[in-house]
């Protein structure tokens, strides 16, 4: 037979198996997909997958430097793609594939190994795992016996490189002109040591956070206020008991969800609260006014947008910190009118950016609503 029948024959058997190809990628996404969230601590950013198109098989088949006289002999016609967030990960994913799946390690290669320090390229792990293993369920068992897959496993990093490296067509350093060689080695490096700096950036968080109770608790630490310290802030006593008190004047129970964040944080940085210390003390300092803040605020919020408790499954913790921020706010100034002003200060950093007269608006009857008790 000759070459071109022989590869015409391979397209037309190609055609035949794309259904089970594609049967056997969904059940096949979708195990790893449950197999990679049992894994405890480790997310990633996405599991697609590939079949190879008839032209790209059919140029594979045409190359001089290859031979191809088995369909099943080509080891990418369904291709699966694992996306990381960090470079550490990749290697958890690998030991998983190798546990669970038929791996056809004479054909796989790790691409982050290579010999020639100044090569450029994307770097990724190319797992060829075996389809049609008795083993491997329905869809899996109506392929050939020698059908394989190619799984590829990278991080978002390497994925960006790998795809614009794709689009400027140049996969291989000898066919680069040496002009762009040397620009898109350093991009390389940048991308690789990206990746190394995110994990590092990572583990310095997790490091952070875990020493954050006992600086807080510390004598003269000073922490400063953001999304990691206000965990261990909303736990200390000084403000679930406020929180409490919070929620038992509105007959309600204290949820264990945090009251909005980022929100929060803004506001209590508007209001010169940046330090968990500043925070503790401002809670034990105004915590009788903060607790009767609570139903004048809520008698406004109902009338002027509908807000009521009964709408609140639980408080949420931290409410203490936001009535703190008003009550930092009122207790600056005697004078109706400075309250006022700071109040629509307030509202104008955190609510109404644009719309100066609205935040005055809304200072003013919180004023108004609040009395004499701020």
């Amino acid at each position: 037979m000759s070459i071109v029948r022989r590869h015409d024959a391979l397209l037309e058997q190609y055609d035949d198996a794309i259904p089970a190809l594609r049967a056997s990628a969904d059940a096949l996404r979708g195990d790893l997909t449950a197999w990679l969230a049992e894994e405890p601590g480790l997310k990633v950013h996405s599991v697609t997958w590939r079949l190879k198109t008839r032209d790209s098989l059919a140029r594979k088949l045409a190359r001089p430097d290859r031979s191809y006289r088995d369909l099943w002999d080509v080891t990418d016609l369904l291709g699966l793609r694992i996306i990381t967030y960090f470079e550490d990960a990749v290697d958890r994913v690998a030991e998983l594939l190798e546990r669970r799946l038929p791996v056809a390690l004479e054909h796989s290669i790790d691409k982050r190994r290579r010999g020639d320090a100044t090569a450029f390229g994307y770097r990724s792990l190319h797992y060829v795992c075996r389809l049609g293993a008795p083993e491997g369920g329905a869809a899996q068992a109506r392929l050939h016996s020698k059908a394989c897959c190619e799984i590829q496993v990278r991080t978002v990093l390497e994925h960006a490189w790998a795809e614009i490296e794709h689009d400027l067509g140049y996969k291989s350093p000898d066919v680069v002109p040496a002009a762009a060689r040397r620009r898109l080695s350093r991009i390389a490096g940048l991308l690789e040591l990206a990746d190394q700096e995110f994990v590092a950036i990572r583990t310095g968080l997790e490091t952070y956070a875990k020493a954050l109770p006992h600086r807080i608790e510390a004598a003269g630490e000073s922490v400063s206020l953001d999304r990691l310290s206000l965990v261990p802030l909303l736990a200390c006593a000084e403000v679930r008991e406020v929180d409490h008190a919070i929620a038992h004047a509105l007959g309600k129970d204290l949820g264990d969800d945090p009251f909005f964040p980022e929100y929060l944080l803004k506001m209590l940085s508007s209001t010169g609260i940046r330090t968990v210390e500043d925070a503790r003390a401002g809670v034990r300092d105004h915590a009788s006014t903060i607790v009767s803040l609570v139903k004048p605020y809520f008698a406004f919020a109902f009338r002027t947008w509908s807000l009521s408790p009964e709408q609140m499954v639980r408080i949420l913790r931290g409410y203490s910190l936001f009535f703190l921020a008003h009550a930092a706010v009122l207790k600056t100034s005697a004078l109706r009118i400075d309250k006022v002003a700071r109040l629509a200060h307030l509202y104008r950093e955190l609510d109404y950016p644009d719309d100066e007269r609205a935040a005055q608006h809304v200072a003013s009857m919180l004023v108004d609503a609040f009395g004499d008790v701020a």
